[in-house]
């Protein structure tokens, strides 16, 4: 009689223990009536068994082994009362079948002796704990390595069932996922280090430039310090040759950047508006001074000269590199828009803004200053030049800007340094 098992359910469930614990019964009870009641019940069991695509192992103590679950098994073999009628079918299968018969039954022999050599403590710690035993089982045949997983339980006193299942394909799959993932993770560390390098040497250009432009704000500190100097020392030429035009030039340059401001204009709009207003009337050095000065009405030649200073200041400024249009806006800025200027009869877009915002703060300022040869209209009449000249003469947005700046008590030539002469 059997022993009844100490476990229930184990690796691949209930069912399975039922069905081992089924055949076994199944087998004794066939064997006890007659050889035809164990031939018809071998059948019917070994039909549900090679269902399973696991290996199921029989395992005692003493270390024999059989396979539950695989035609190749000696302990079914050795009770199948059709071995002899499968043996003849097999010797007339095909090569390819009995290669692969072969093969399987290789590997059935390799796992059933590796778990013989394991029997005595598989056996022992199963009864030991009571719990399923599952650990993994590799082998090496013809330079290839399949991989198991192993799940063992007590079926009766000093035996245990294992099923064994092939994970060859999953553990392939799983190292060469892991190779994938390796070779990836190198990629990456590859190209970061790439991206590193780059950085580094961004960083360094960066450090460079910042260095090369420190040295080019220096430098053009140097050059605007330098300007300066240089417009300071011509408006002391002109203010040796006549007074009225240096305090003159230095007032108009005053509004005009007001008016450049009004009217939204940048930086360095204003600092071009600035310099070319400094310099606007340098050409006046050429001047005879009784000229300049003279109290009564120009003669025709005496007012073709005055008129062609604007041409001497273009030729002075004109080779002077000033990064910019100095030359050019110091020359229209007797320009008008509607053509009535000088020196070159300029018409609207012809005319640099600068030159207009200039012209606009040009005859404000001469305006509203005493000359040698007539009494300061005043501002009044100044504002009343501009306006009736708005749009025609002079360009609307710096007369509007003026205006504004004078109605508004925004700007004032007293504020802004003391008059002009």
């Amino acid at each position: 009689m059997r022993t009844p098992r100490r476990s229930g359910p184990f690796g691949v469930g209930a069912k399975l223990d039922r069905l081992v614990d089924h055949i076994g019964r199944q087998l004794e009870s066939a064997a006890e009536e007659n050889t035809s009641g164990l031939s018809q019940s071998w059948s019917e069991e070994q039909a549900v068994l090679q269902s399973i695509p696991d290996y199921i192992f029989r395992i005692r103590r003493d270390g024999s082994v059989s396979v539950v679950g695989s035609g190749t098994s000696r302990f079914l073999a050795a009770n199948d009362p059709m071995s002899g009628k499968r043996g003849a079918d097999a010797a007339a299968g095909s090569g390819d079948q009995l290669k692969k018969k072969a093969q399987g039954q290789d590997t059935v022999s390799r796992l059933a002796e590796e778990l013989a050599r394991r029997s005595r403590q598989l056996v022992a710690k199963a009864e030991e704990t009571g719990k399923v035993q599952a650990f993994d089982l590799q082998l090496t045949h013809a330079g290839r390595t399949t991989y198991y997983e192993v799940r063992a339980a007590v079926f009766y006193r000093n035996e245990v069932l294992a099923v064994v299942r092939d994970v060859t394909v999953r553990r392939e799959a799983e190292a060469a996922m892991a190779k994938l993932k390796e070779d990836l993770e190198a990629k990456v560390q590859e190209q970061s280090n790439e991206l590193n390098q780059l950085k580094e040497a961004f960083q360094s250009q960066m450090t460079l430039l910042a260095e090369e432009e420190e040295v080019l704000k220096k430098s053009f500190s140097k050059v605007e310090r330098l300007l300066e100097d240089t417009i300071g020392a011509i408006a002391t030429i002109v203010q040796k040759k006549d007074p009225y035009t240096a305090g003159h030039q230095q007032r108009v340059s005053q509004l005009a950047c007001a008016i450049g401001r009004e009217m939204g204009l940048n930086s360095e709009q204003i600092r071009v508006i600035r310099i070319a207003a400094l310099l606007h009337d340098l050409g006046k050095v050429f001047i005879p001074t009784e000229i300049l000065a003279k109290p009564g009405k120009l003669s025709k030649v005496e007012y073709a000269m005055v008129k062609s200073h604007p041409d001497a200041d273009y030729q002075i400024l004109k080779k002077i590199d000033f990064s910019c249009a100095i030359a050019d806006i110091v020359h229209q800025h007797h320009e008008r828009l509607d053509g009535s200027g000088y020196p070159q009869g300029l018409k609207g877009d012809a005319i640099h803004l600068e030159a207009k915002i200039i012209a606009v703060a040009d005859v404000v300022e001469a305006m509203v200053s005493s000359r040698p040869y007539r009494p300061a209209p005043g501002l009044d009449a100044a504002m009343k030049e501009i306006e009736d000249g708005k749009g025609r003469l002079f360009d609307p947005d710096a007369v509007d800007a003026c205006t504004k700046l004078f109605r508004e008590g925004e700007f004032d030539f007293e504020a802004q340094g003391g008059s002009g002469g």
